[in-house]
């Protein structure tokens, strides 16, 4: 295992006078044997990629090293599928979902091409297929659904990102209802073309329980991190938190965010860049606080991997965009 390099920056950052708060949080260089350029998570093992080969993260007390993988399992497009487009794969009532039949009906390119889906194939456990088609006024401009299990009933819907092509993204809720798939709640669209929005995670953010909805509204010009809860069927705004990104524009990387308990406080919390992605900002709903805010020493610029810390909150791994790879961890 290759031995880290501290960063000079180790900084008490809490912003609020919690028990978790108390402690440091430190970046950490992780030594990488060429230029850092993607993060992926599989299987819960954080995966880097450095010089087009990729390497597991090593976590050994104070040690953080990569250990050789040679490549990530390739992931087969199914017929009909987006063609940059990944399957997620269930563990209740639904098995597998994509995005499929793709439209240039969309120009705007937010996601690396101007290629969206104008359909998701649901396939559920027992092998059966919905397909949810879109009206010619909009495309899914996303490249992986998500399940969730939204009302704790112990069903996944699926949760997508839906972009009208003259009102903008709204955040899609798809569900099962007698019997066919369909749409059955969506947040207001932003309002004009080319205003999209990322989902930041899927958590228990505020103590009621059920899973609420994070997400960044226009990472690239606004940065307000929203919370969205599921109440009465409906999804409502329940808070806001501004100075965010979680994404780049042309970029294929959408989980420039993660969810976990940063605080200590048993509810989820949310680890995103400032708006300017020169800092990572831990956030909490309960009540709307920063819980830090750790510079980096350059802009982030890949997705962020949890890396499970004994007797501490997850760290935080992140690329960066001078090539480098560091580790954001509480002492």
């Amino acid at each position: 295992m290759r031995r880290s390099l501290y960063a000079s920056l180790a900084l008490s950052v809490c912003a609020v006078a919690a028990p978790a708060c108390a402690a440091e949080w430190h970046v950490q260089q992780i030594d990488a044997p060429a230029r850092v350029t993607a993060i992926e998570t599989v299987d819960g093992q954080v995966q880097v990629n450095a010089g087009g080969l990729w390497y597991r993260v090593v976590l050994q007390g104070q040690d953080v090293g990569l250990n050789f993988v040679d490549r990530l399992p390739a992931a087969k497009t199914p017929e009909g599928g987006l063609p940059d487009g990944r399957v997620a794969v269930g563990t209740r009532d639904i098995a597998r979902a994509w995005f499929a039949e793709p439209t240039d009906a969309y120009d705007h390119g937010v996601l690396g091409d101007k290629i969206e889906a104008s359909a998701l194939v649901i396939e559920r456990r027992d092998g059966r297929r919905d397909t949810v088609r879109l009206n010619a006024d909009a495309v899914f401009e996303d490249l992986e659904p998500r399940l969730v299990d939204l009302d704790g009933d112990g069903h996944d819907s699926v949760v997508v990102v839906k972009s009208y092509l003259k009102r903008g993204s709204a955040l899609a809720v798809i569900a099962e209802r007698k019997g066919k798939s369909d749409i059955v709640a969506e947040t207001p669209p932003l309002g004009a073309p080319h205003q999209w929005l990322n989902p930041a995670g899927f958590a228990d953010f505020n103590g009621d329980g059920k899973i609420d909805i994070a997400l960044v509204r226009q990472p690239h010009v606004v940065g307000m991190l929203e919370l969205w809860s599921w109440i009465g069927g409906t999804l409502r705004k329940t808070a806001d938190i501004p100075d965010t990104a979680n994404h780049i524009i042309g970029s294929r990387a959408l989980n420039m965010s993660a969810a976990a308990d940063f605080d200590g406080d048993k509810l989820a919390d949310v680890a995103v860049p400032s708006h300017d992605r020169g800092a990572l900002r831990f956030l909490s709903f309960t009540p709307v606080h920063e819980i830090a805010s750790v510079p980096l020493p350059a802009k982030a610029v890949t997705n962020l991997g949890l890396v499970a810390v004994e007797n501490s909150p997850p760290a935080v791994v992140i690329g960066l965009a001078d090539g480098s790879l560091v580790i954001v961890r509480r002492d």
